[in-house]
This record gives structure tokens, C-alpha cells and sequence, in this order.
């Protein structure tokens, strides 16, 4: 009696998995929104002034200045304010429905996002 050819699985092919490192890219947008606010700390503090500094970026960023013991709204516009519009930006431009960050990654533009 002949021997019978024993089945085999058909071979399966896989592609390739490429697993890149994930690199470090810097969001435009937030970052303008905190400079915005932390600008004029960064001038009292080069001049040495760290107590000012420290102040003037807590009412930019708060509202409330712990010296007088008021709010003032009006401030909030030079660091909070840009701060959230920068992420918002962020979220909704370089995000899902304009997909801004994407095409910059596809074209090969290191470290800048949206």
C-alpha cells in the first residue's frame, strides 16, 4: 500500500509590524497660550524681583491677588484665558475634525504640532 501524503496548513504570510519610537513633538498652540501668561513674570524675575514674579504669575493665572484680597477678571485675560484657547485650539484643530496634526506627521515635519 502506497503511503499517503500527509496534509499540511497552508503557509500564512504576515506583514511586517514596524514599531516606531514615539517622538517627542512640542503643541504649538498651548505653548503660545502659556507664554502669553508668563511673560511678564519672566521680566520681574530677570530683574530679580522673584516675590513680584511669583505674584503677578499667580493673578495671571488665578484671578486673585493674595496681597489685596481681590479678584480681578481683567487679568485672567493676560494667562488663563489664552492658556484654555491655545488647548482648545489644540484639541479641535490638530484633533478629529480637522486632523491638522496628522497631515503635518505625513509630510514629515519634526516636532511642530498644532
Amino acid at each position: 500500500m502506497a503511503k499517503r501524503k500527509r496534509m499540511s496548513r497552508p503557509r500564512r504570510y504576515y506583514k511586517a509590524i514596524r514599531r516606531r519610537a514615539k517622538k517627542t513633538t512640542i503643541p504649538i498652540a498651548p505653548l503660545m497660550g502659556l507664554v502669553a501668561g508668563i511673560a511678564e513674570p519672566v521680566q520681574y524675575a530677570v530683574k530679580g524681583e522673584f516675590g513680584n514674579a511669583i505674584q503677578i504669575g499667580v493673578i495671571n493665572y488665578t484671578g486673585y491677588d493674595m496681597a489685596t484680597k481681590k479678584f480681578y477678571f481683567d487679568r485672567l485675560q493676560n494667562g488663563l484665558l489664552p492658556l484654555v484657547a491655545g488647548m482648545l485650539v489644540h484639541k479641535f484643530v490638530g484633533g478629529k475634525p480637522l486632523g491638522l496634526n496628522q497631515m503635518l506627521a505625513q509630510a514629515g515635519v519634526p516636532y511642530v504640532r498644532i
